[in-house]
């Protein structure tokens, strides 16, 4: 076939997407395995793509990048393959329905000084809770992402240390009642709750999940890439490529070959001349998530994600040009949180979201300000991502819905600058993500739905329960590009053939680079 210089592999990765897919083939391969890639998108994984929706005006499937943190840069040595990233001055700012605001800074000072404003007690909170979790951040990441077995009561232990709670108290504290007892400015309790309700890291209304979820929130570190520059997947690719790896794009895999043994050996694909299998030696692994794997082995996985609750909607909205926003520190954030009236607001909205009630729809958003990444379009036309969570509320009333949220996001729009003329919108909903990437099928491409029994160790393991089968997808910790499914599944691979991991393989979570 085309594209694939042998019949036979050492290991076989189904699925190019750059959070598990294709970091787990460059580690395998740059270890001295013949590893083959298959993705089906002629194009590469979807949610490793940039795009444009005007001329000029440029929108990336992830803009929020957590590449910073990986120790998969600097094991891959990515720098060497022209990926370069901006760490950005402003983090994000947050806008209330009572006209409140704040901001947060790459300088810990500056970000101290934004809360000084609301309380001088909470400003000290925050520096003291952010500079536990700085200093204890590689061991914090090291034992709850960057591992395929989480340890809890470990994680709970270092956190709570971290930040000085007891751990058997933190371990009972939803998201609500840690804020609470952390801060007392209603302003400074919702704006810091901003992030973590993107719904990154848990369920914020479970007890002892909810705590960390709201914690961890505050150890990532956002980056940016410069225009013209390659994306993480291209990066990542290169290197793959460049260490002898072999990648199969626009062809799509039917089945999962196990054979007698209960051992999965290969797979089927499809291709012009009918039917073709490719063998693997070693290990296959899917990023193809549980649902579909399950289907291409004709096998159900055992598998607790629903899609019941919250998920992701966003919309690609285009405009004449860039928002004018009445406060220039919202101006100058490329993020921007439009948030709840106040803290009971916030509250009712966290305990609602467990059950995806609509009623929360565009209570919460999240504002990208593209321009500020990429600048504007060849007209001055300016790139914006709005993104909610609601309930999936995939069912015959749907497209009375997608009108409705249409119009709901123009005024919202309307509602910063009156004056903006909107060029055009395009709402993705999950039946469109699930459409596009069928690895995606678990409620929030981001996350998932983060109810009780779907956190942490509930989750499917990267060990499939099928011989030889590995999962890169459905897995904690969550899909980001941090990479962390793709190097913990390379990791449990590597252990099973009894690999004596190589000198460049030993990175921790923000290697020096």
């Amino acid at each position: 076939m085309a594209g694939i210089k042998d019949e036979q592999y050492d290991v076989i990765v189904v699925g190019a997407g750059i959070s598990g897919g294709l970091p787990a083939a460059a580690y395998l391969q740059k270890a001295g395995y013949a590893v083959l890639v298959i993705e089906r998108d002629p194009n590469g994984a979807p949610f490793a793509s940039t795009y444009q929706r005007g001329p000029g005006v440029r929108f990336d499937v992830t803009p929020v990048n957590f590449s910073i943190v990986s120790p998969v840069i600097a094991d891959l040595d990515l720098a060497a393959y022209g990926y370069k990233i901006n760490r950005p001055e402003v983090l994000f700012s947050t806008l209330d329905g009572s006209g409140r605001r704040l901001t947060l800074y790459a300088d810990p000072e500056r970000s101290r000084a934004e809360v000084a404003r609301y309380s001088e007690k909470d400003a000290t909170a925050l520096q003291r809770v952010l500079g536990g979790l700085n200093a204890a951040s590689k061991d914090i990441m090291s034992a709850a992402f960057f591992t395929p077995e989480p340890d809890r009561t470990k994680c709970l232990e270092l956190t709570a240390k971290a930040i000085g709670i007891e751990a058997a108290e933190l371990g009972n504290m939803t998201a609500i009642a840690l804020v609470e007892r952390l801060f007392e400015s209603d302003a400074v309790r919702t704006a810091l709750t901003a992030l973590p309700a993107i719904n990154v890291f848990g369920d914020l209304g479970a007890p002892g999940q909810g705590a960390l979820s709201w914690l961890w929130t505050f150890l990532m570190r956002t980056c940016s890439i410069p225009v013209d520059t390659p994306t993480l997947a291209q990066a990542v690719e290169k290197a793959f490529v460049d260490y002898g790896g072999t990648v199969l794009k626009g062809t799509p895999v039917t089945r999962f070959l196990v054979n007698d043994q209960g051992a999965c050996h290969g797979v089927e694909l499809e291709s012009p001349e009918g039917p073709r299998t490719v063998s693997a030696r070693r290990a296959v692994i899917s990023d193809l998530g549980a649902d579909l794997t399950g289907q291409l082995l004709q096998q159900p996985l055992r598998s607790n994600w629903q899609t019941t609750s919250r998920a992701v909607f966003t919309a690609d909205v285009v405009l004449d040009r860039p928002l004018g926003w009445a406060y220039e520190s919202l101006q100058k954030s490329p993020r921007v949180y439009l948030l709840w009236d106040d803290w009971d607001d916030c509250k009712g909205w966290i305990e609602k979201a467990r059950q995806g009630d609509e009623s929360l729809f565009l209570k919460h958003i999240e504002l990208t300000q593209f321009w500020l990444y990429y600048g504007l379009g060849t007209d001055g036309s300016a790139g914006l991502r709005v993104r909610f969570g609601t309930g999936p509320y995939l069912d015959e009333h749907w497209p009375e819905r997608h009108s409705k949220y249409i119009a709901a996001i123009e005024d919202r729009i309307r509602s910063i600058d009156p004056h903006v003329q909107i060029k055009s919108i395009d709402l993705t909903t999950p039946q469109g993500y699930w459409d596009w990437n069928p690895a995606a099928r678990h409620g929030n491409p981001v996350g998932g739905d983060f109810i009780e029994g779907q956190w942490m160790n509930e989750r499917l393991p990267y060990r499939s329960s099928v011989m030889g089968l590995y999962l890169a997808n459905s897995v904690w910790p969550s899909s980001l590009s941090w990479m962390a499914p793709g190097y913990n599944v390379a990791n449990v691979v590597a252990d099973d053939l009894q690999l004596e991991r190589p000198t460049w393989w030993s990175h921790a979570p923000y290697p020096s680079f």
